[in-house]
């Protein structure tokens, strides 16, 4: 089978290896043909050779891709039977593998209707879903969302379709192109920390939802933009320490959350009832799709955030891209 390493940051080698056997998996686990998967922001950072202190696997065999929908080529699981297709996350991010051992926590099954370009969507969407899930209810309330890229996107979208008044999008990337489609009133072309201190109180956010992540001035200008008694919600990947306006934050009474996913079987299942239900994001959610051997101009493009384009897929040489 094929796997793909990288020698060195921002370039693979191609490896052939033998396939895992059933001495290969532990209880729960099963092995998966590799039939599409996509690229996820935090991918970028491992790709460029930066070792992620919450995931140290940067430079390892099949790394990074954790975004995956898989066929069971193998199963030592209760839930699952060969020839099931499964979508959802890959452990250690060693997705880039002809076949991949992988727990059955981290996997869904496949609607049959979703093909498997569509099924790979679940898993973004099951982050929104269970970020969503830390927050208050959203019916009739005012969302922000910092940083318009594929899962910032997906956070809007699912505002709307939770139920949110106001949804405006901020980014300083133009994306008045996909305003409409993913559920925003407003669309922001501009920094965000321009935006939250042009804010009149009748404007200010009843929730403000970071996915940019990584930069602790993204978490200041959410809590200047909230409003009193607000909430602020951090899904975007963070650094170890950040420096924080603590007496805006205490003088606002204003609550955080964390977005990071512990239930994958549970927010997996739902994120497939989600995407059956939206055709507009099925169409429109993954712009580009590129066979394996096209994996790092797959991967450049995805690291250079660009107007007309959000999700990146990858799929098998022998498939359609």
């Amino acid at each position: 089978m094929w796997i793909l390493k990288q020698p060195g940051p921002c370039e693979f080698t191609r490896y052939d290896v033998d396939v895992p056997t059933s001495a290969d998996l532990g209880d729960g686990d099963v092995l998966l043909e590799f039939l599409f998967g996509s690229i996820c922001g935090s991918d970028i950072p491992k790709y460029r050779g930066i070792m992620d202190p919450d995931n140290p696997y940067t430079g390892n065999p099949g790394v990074p891709l954790h975004e995956i929908v898989g066929r069971v080529a193998l199963s030592r699981s209760s839930r699952f039977r060969t020839g099931d297709r499964v979508v959802g996350i890959v452990e250690e991010s060693r997705g880039l593998s002809e076949y991949i051992v992988d727990p059955d926590k981290y996997l869904a099954s496949v609607p049959d209707s979703l093909t498997d370009r569509e099924a790979v969507i679940m898993q973004p969407v099951a982050t929104v879903l269970s970020s969503y899930s830390r927050v208050g209810p959203l019916t009739g309330k005012r969302v922000a969302v910092l940083g318009l890229g594929p899962l910032g996107v997906l956070f809007t979208h699912i505002a709307r379709s939770l139920g949110a008044a106001h949804v405006v999008g901020v980014d300083r990337i133009d994306r008045t192109d996909v305003g409409e489609t993913f559920g925003m009133d407003e669309t922001v072309t501009g920094d965000s920390r321009q935006w939250a201190q042009s804010l009149v109180d009748a404007e200010r956010p009843d929730l403000v939802v970071d996915a940019i992540g990584h930069r602790e001035e993204i978490v200041a200008d959410a809590v200047t933009a909230a409003r009193p008694g607000g909430e602020v919600l951090v899904y975007g990947l963070p650094e170890d320490w950040y420096a924080f306006p603590m007496r805006a934050f205490f003088r606002k009474g204003l609550t955080m959350a964390a977005g990071a996913t512990q239930s994958w079987d549970t927010y997996l299942a739902a994120a497939g009832d989600y995407v059956v239900a939206h055709g507009d994001l099925r169409r429109s959610y993954i712009t580009h799709a590129f066979p394996i051997t096209q994996v790092s101009e797959a991967f450049e493009l995805y690291a250079s955030p660009a107007r007309g384009r959000l999700k990146v897929g990858l799929v098998p040489d022998s498939a359609e891209a």
